[in-house]
Formats: structure tokens, C-alpha cells, sequence
């Protein structure tokens, strides 16, 4: 049988996922071919044109929040999934990866954030009461410390998704409840104006942050670095700084800062398996995304860090700092998820409003005139 090609997010943090390819070859007597490999961006940019474009895939992994612009190239899975597969796992991930009702993709981890502390540069007791708070207290820590206070992605959906979770926590919504976009409140030119004269404040960020166009690699990889004091980081990072002799010990995790509104906001959703309509058996396809599922890959990631949406796996604990994480990633996900509408066009909004957020971060256009000019 001719190797399954596939087209995989790629990094350090998800690469794990090359030992379950291998077992699946190992079991199933069939080679899984990383044709397309890549990070995010880079690979929702090339999925946008070739599932329609005859590139045959015949499973990709994609995201919660793209799968609608996706769908009219991907199986529906209710039909091919047996609902004791589904029952494993979270409800609320496997509605993410609904569109109109149909089951387009299955949930591979829950994606959330939580803020990292070095403990070197930060006291052990300081929580940050509100984003204001946050930004006040850094700039003191990073005047007394040398290092930068705070770092977040300057680029592409890093950066949406930051002041994203900013217009939610200062009182608004960019979406309506038909899912109109709207960038213009006043909650948004609040959060645009927060990150900002958050990266502007002398020393309170990293220099090359903006000018770098910095992403989540950057932001993690400047913390284990013991170049930055707080970071909100991805659960896929985390095996990364758990690898880091040490660093676990100089390390804490706090939860986000509360919002205008008494809750929390983050960011969040679900990576996810797909499989293309051009797939050359979908039955072999379907094994593959069974694997991939399965609690063995499950516990492959969860041992690299991610929140695993299988109940029956849960992320390891072999130090404080693991316990306190799993911990506050469990509050998270019950309380503070912000999640996306499911729009067709939620990847071009997100790209339009990028490019303009980025331009008012380096000084092009005021927030408000940034946000009057996204088109989508």
C-alpha cells in the first residue's frame, strides 16, 4: 500500500508526533509521509489553497478555528466516527469542531494560555489584579531587574489573538452574535492602545520585539532564556521549559488577570485531525485519524505538554510546578475560554486585522485609525 501523505503543523513543540506516525507504520504496515510541514501561518496559508488544488492529502492536521473555511474540502466524520469514540472525549472541543452541525475534524488538545512567572525576577506572591496592574508592576520589575518585564507575539494571529483576549478583558467583543466583526468600540482601541504603550514603555519589553515580528516561538523561547519575566505561553511549549535543567524550579503560573466584566478571558481552541475529500481510501485515512486519537497519542502529547481532550488521559505530574499547572489549566478551561465564531472567512479577518494591529505597534497609524482601517 503507497505511503498516506499528510500535511502536519510543525515546530519543536509539536514534533513529538513523529513517534505516533512511526507506531501507526509499525501496527498497520502503512508508512505516513509528511508531505507538507510548517508553523501555523504557514500552514493554514498553504491548506487555504491546496485542498481544492489537487494535493491529495489524505489526513491534515488544522485548527478549530480555520476548519470552517476548510470544511467544503473535508469528510464530515459522524457517519465514519463511532459516537463511543466521541464519548471520550470533551464535549465542548468536539463542538468546535462542528460546522453547521457537521463533525469536520477531531479535536487533538485543548489550546489555552497561562502566564509564566520567573520567579528570579518576580516575587512569589505577586498576582496581577488586572491587565493595568500587570503592566504597572512589570515596568517596576524590569527597572529593577534589567531584564524585560513582558513579551507577546507582534504578528499574524499571535498578535490578533492577543488583543483579542484584551478587547474582551477591557468590556467588549469583536464579534456580534451573528458574527459580524466589529474592531471599532472603544474597548478595542483600549486594548490596541495597551500593547501599544505596553511595548513602548522603556525596558518593559524586549527591544527587538516588534521589529523581530516576534511569535509564540519567540515569546517562549525569550522566557526559558531567562530574558523576559512573564509570558503567556501555550501548553505545547511547556515540555520544552520542562527539559530545561532547573528552569522548572525558577518557574510559576498564575492564571490571567480578571477583566472589566468579574471572569477572565483567554484566548483559546483546538488543534485537530482532518481528513481531505481527495484522499486517495478513506478507510486507511480513518485508521490513521483513529491513532492519532487514541489515548497512546494522547499521552504522547500530554507528556509534551498539551491538554489532552481525551477524559481518560490526563497531563503528567513529576514536579510542583506540573501539578500547578494542570491545575490552573483545568480552571482555565472550565472558566475563561474565548473562543471564536465559526466564520468561513475568520482566517481573512484575522490577517486583515494583524497587518493593521502590527502597523500601529510600530508607529505607523494611531490605535483608533488602525482599527477604522481593517477591511474584511
Amino acid at each position: 500500500m503507497r505511503p498516506l501523505r499528510i500535511a502536519v503543523i510543525g515546530g519543536a513543540q509539536y514534533d513529538h508526533v513523529n513517534a505516533v506516525f512511526e507506531s501507526f507504520a509499525a501496527e498497520h504496515g502503512v508508512e505516513v509521509q509528511v508531505a507538507f510541514r510548517s508553523d501555523h501561518v504557514a500552514l493554514n496559508a498553504h491548506l487555504a489553497t491546496a485542498l481544492h488544488g489537487g494535493a491529495a492529502y489524505d489526513l491534515v492536521s488544522t485548527h478549530s478555528k480555520y476548519v470552517p473555511a476548510q470544511a467544503h474540502w473535508l469528510w464530515s466524520l459522524d457517519d465514519l466516527i463511532d459516537t463511543a469514540e466521541l464519548a471520550v472525549l470533551q464535549p465542548a472541543a468536539v463542538e468546535l469542531c462542528r460546522v453547521r452541525g457537521a463533525l469536520k475534524c477531531l479535536p487533538r488538545n485543548i489550546d489555552a494560555r497561562l502566564l509564566f512567572v520567573n520567579r528570579d525576577f518576580v516575587p512569589d506572591g505577586w498576582i496581577p489584579e488586572s491587565w493595568q496592574h500587570l503592566h504597572e508592576s512589570l515596568a517596576r520589575t524590569a527597572a529593577a531587574s534589567g531584564s524585560a518585564g513582558y513579551a507577546f507575539p507582534t504578528r499574524d494571529s499571535g498578535l490578533f489573538g492577543t488583543f483579542y483576549e484584551l478587547t474582551a478583558a477591557f468590556g467588549g467583543h469583536l464579534f456580534d452574535e451573528g458574527g459580524r466583526a466589529d474592531f471599532t468600540s472603544s474597548a478595542a482601541v483600549m486594548a490596541l492602545e495597551w500593547l501599544m504603550e505596553v511595548s513602548t514603555s522603556p525596558g518593559l519589553t524586549p527591544p527587538q520585539m516588534i521589529a523581530d515580528a516576534w511569535y509564540f516561538d519567540e515569546v517562549s523561547a525569550a522566557f526559558r532564556a531567562r530574558e523576559v519575566a512573564v509570558v503567556g505561553d501555550w501548553p505545547g511549549y511547556y515540555g520544552l521549559l520542562a527539559a530545561e535543567q532547573g528552569l522548572r524550579d525558577r518557574a510559576r503560573v498564575v492564571r490571567y488577570p480578571i477583566g472589566a466584566n468579574g471572569r477572565r478571558h483567554v484566548y483559546a481552541g483546538c488543534h485537530a485531525w482532518a481528513i481531505p475529500l481527495d484522499a486517495s481510501d478513506v478507510q486507511v485515512s480513518l485508521l490513521l485519524l483513529q491513532h492519532l486519537s487514541a489515548a497512546g497519542a494522547a499521552m504522547v502529547d500530554a507528556a509534551a505538554g498539551m491538554v489532552p481532550v481525551r477524559a481518560d488521559v490526563s497531563m503528567p505530574v513529576g514536579h510542583p510546578l506540573d501539578a500547578r499547572r494542570a491545575e490552573l489549566l483545568r480552571l482555565t478551561v472550565v472558566d475563561d475560554l474565548l473562543t471564536f465564531p465559526p466564520l468561513e472567512d475568520y482566517p481573512a479577518i484575522e490577517a486583515a486585522a494583524a497587518v493593521m494591529l502590527r502597523a500601529a505597534l510600530l508607529g505607523h497609524c494611531s490605535a483608533r485609525a488602525a482599527l477604522e482601517r481593517i477591511r474584511v
